[in-house]
């Protein structure tokens, strides 16, 4: 009887983990702002915030 492993399934493990849940409230048109930059990009809401949080830091250190 030759037993045989069943494949790994799901998504490999990322360098990176996001483990920080944030939850936010906006108004509408900033929340309209950021969904037009996101489909722009096309990346997700979160990447654009990050990007944002990166300039920011970028300004504050010049």
């Amino acid at each position: 009887m030759v037993m045989r492993l069943a494949p790994k399934t799901g998504r490999p493990p990322k360098e990176i983990t996001k483990n920080v849940s944030l939850g936010l409230r906006l108004t509408q048109e900033t929340a309209d702002k950021l969904q037009y930059c996101a489909e722009y990009l096309k990346i997700s809401r979160t990447e654009v915030i990050e990007k944002g949080i990166d300039l920011v830091e970028a300004e504050i250190k010049k």
